[in-house]
């Protein structure tokens, strides 16, 4: 696509603590694109389903994938004029969440068909990113940006689930060869408050954007 117009579409895609909701309100500012965010306070399941993961992992999911369903709608229009940072693609909502709470025991295998038919419906006739941005993070500095968050819900996340979701990231974004897919280790940067970092890790985007 034509950069120069503005009709960019980029994802920033990583598990939760990879700082990619940062990251995508960082390149909206200076890509002057427009910023479609992740709201997790804003799904009411979330909360609930890690009290009851067996009960509420299948609507917290859905509720996610509606959402994301919702914003690519309104995504596929503004492209026509305008560029977009995306905060987590869809695809990490199936292959990455979706899929860990299979293997976990939360979703049976009939819940998890009819989430994958759900996806399959909302999936259709979206636009595709020009570029995904990976945010490679290791699981123990993950653990640690959740823990300092201070997110109520979020206290008894462990390292197994930070390493099963991780595992499962990497694996999805090598599995889609129709994907334009860049990933950046940000273990040492802080894009929240440190503007070297916040410097550097813009101009490695805008390269990767320029080189396609």
């Amino acid at each position: 696509m034509d950069t120069k117009k503005n009709t960019f579409y980029s994802a920033v895609a990583g598990v939760l603590g990879s700082g990619k909701t940062t990251a995508s309100a960082l390149l909206s500012k200076e890509l002057d694109f427009h910023l479609f965010e992740e709201n997790p306070a804003d799904n009411v399941f979330l909360p609930l389903f890690y009290k009851e993961p067996k009960r509420w992992a299948l609507p917290a999911q859905l509720f996610y994938l509606r959402e994301k369903a919702h914003q690519l709608e309104k995504i596929k229009t503004l492209l026509a004029r305008a560029g977009v940072v995306h905060d987590s693609p869809i695809y990490q909502d199936h292959f990455t969440y979706a899929k860990a709470q299979l293997l976990l025991g939360h979703m049976t295998r009939d819940e998890y068909a009819l989430y994958d038919k759900f996806f399959s419906v909302f999936s259709k006739n979206i636009p595709v990113p020009d570029l995904i941005i990976q945010l490679n993070v290791s699981p123990s500095v993950i653990q640690r940006r959740i823990y300092s968050r201070a997110r109520e819900y979020e206290k008894e996340i462990d390292i197994k689930y930070i390493k099963l979701i991780s595992g499962l990231q990497k694996k999805w974004i090598t599995m889609h060869p129709h994907l334009t897919i860049a990933t950046v280790k940000t273990d040492d940067l802080d894009l929240a408050v440190n503007r070297d970092h916040q410097k550097k890790f813009v101009a490695i985007v805008k390269n990767m954007i320029a080189r396609l």
